[in-house]
């Protein structure tokens, strides 16, 4: 097979002359690749639930992703590689803030990556990436292997097991028939387990990476055939929770399950406004350990009829069945000649404060500014809109840094230390 050629992208950045690029890298027409590109999109699509399109061509031929990020294979020859907009492709980091993120927001895992920042900071292939943390997981536990009891049955002159009866009189050629309940680690579990490192053997950039997950796949051999679904794993094996919801994803295609040859799955890729609301919905929870805070907690607005209105703000963080905050993680703002609340998020923010009989509301972006003018986690408020007694603040939040060793602590601390500062403005609230 050719060598693969990647196009690195930021997300909601226009790439020029990106559909003859690829074309001519592919060896295939323009109109081929329009219709590798609808087939992708389509993929996209139904996988996140989006209406649009997440990758968009002009008439000029000019790439732009919006609302995905990851690491996505177009066709055998070229690999495209989107960068949220919230990261710095010129950073020799992004690609672990990237990692980190993307496994925390699928698995609910906090914390769960500390071990792969002194290792990898010069890894630059996301497969090593996942590989190398998945490695790091198997360490945790060799000393836990997964068994399950399991019945075998074979044929034999010894006796040792249940034995068919009737074969006592009428042995087969290779003697009485038997089977044995065995405990083993031959199972559905190991089996994905082992998929996971079977797969990603041929994706790592790195020789000794490779090495391990040879030597740690051999430890699960032999097993039988992948799962196509996935039970949930026995409680006694809690630990193994993060490294078998992970290989859930490299077995399944979002993991870089890239087969030699074909195209069999869009790659590692995450939907990146869902990400970030996922992110934001952790930190706050995390920064809030004495209060209750809900997710998607349903207010109601007004009645049509009979039957009530309802409004879900991202995050509601009560005490004492009060409400003392309302958060809500946003994505885009208006791009002008400075960034600014987009109207219709005021218009919502309006409604949640209303619902919730509240005065005060954050809308939480991510930042796009460098960690030298914004340190990792803190929070800054670039725009407020005051309606009445009404304030909706705009605060950016900087995530860059978040696979540094104290990263996802330092967005904790920056959680706590800006809702208390915004929230002191408002006597109500706590």
């Amino acid at each position: 097979m050719s060598e693969r050629i990647r196009l690195v992208f930021h997300e909601l950045e226009r790439r020029p002359a990106t559909t003859v690029e690829v074309a001519r890298a592919s060896g295939v027409s323009e109109a081929e690749i329009g219709v590798q590109l609808r087939e992708l999109n389509d993929r996209l699509r139904a996988q996140f639930g989006y209406d649009a399109d997440p990758i968009d061509v002009n008439a000029a031929g000019a790439w732009r992703m919006d609302g995905i990020a990851g690491l996505l294979r177009l066709n055998e020859r070229v690999e495209l590689e989107v960068v949220p907009k919230f990261l710095d492709p010129a950073s020799p980091t992004w690609r672990m803030d990237f990692f980190v993120l993307a496994v925390l927001v699928q698995t609910g895992h906090l914390l769960a990556h500390d071990e792969i920042t002194a290792d990898v900071a010069d890894r630059g292939a996301l497969a090593t990436l996942i590989a190398r943390s998945l490695l790091s997981m198997h360490d945790e536990n060799q000393r836990r292997p997964i068994r399950s009891y399991r019945r075998h049955s074979r044929s034999d002159f010894s006796l040792d097991g249940d034995v068919d009866w009737e074969s006592l009189t009428l042995p087969e050629p290779d003697g009485f028939r038997m089977s044995n309940l065995e405990l083993t680690k031959r199972n559905p579990y190991n089996a994905t387990l082992a998929a996971a490192l079977e797969t990603l053997i041929s994706e790592v950039s790195d020789a000794d990476t490779e090495a391990q997950l040879e030597l740690r796949a051999r430890q699960f051999r032999p097993q039988g055939r992948t799962p196509t679904t996935f039970a949930s794993l026995p409680p006694r094996y809690s630990s193994w929770d993060t490294a078998y919801e992970l290989s859930q994803l490299v077995a399944n295609g979002l993991g870089l399950d890239l087969t030699s040859g074909r195209f069999t799955g869009p790659g590692f890729v995450l939907s990146t406004w869902q990400a970030w609301q996922q992110l934001c919905e952790h930190i706050v929870r995390r920064s809030n350990l004495g209060r209750r805070v809900t997710g998607q907690a349903r207010l109601t607005l007004g009645f049509r009829g009979d039957r009530p209105v309802e409004v879900t703000p991202d995050i509601t963080v009560e005490r004492g069945g009060a409400k003392t905050l309302l958060l809500d993680a946003k994505y885009k703002t208006h791009l002008a000649k400075a960034s600014r609340i987009r109207s219709s998020d005021l218009y919502e923010s309006l409604a949640f404060v209303r619902a919730a009989d509240s005065r005060y509301i954050v809308l939480l972006y991510p930042s796009s500014k460098s960690v030298a003018n914004l340190s990792t986690g803190e929070w800054r408020r670039f725009d407020q809109v005051l309606i009445d007694d009404i304030a909706v603040d705009g605060i950016e939040v900087q995530v860059q840094g978040l696979a540094t060793r104290d990263g996802f602590d330092r967005l904790v601390a920056g959680a706590k230390s800006g809702q208390i500062s915004y929230a002191a403005r408002d006597p109500q609230l706590d």
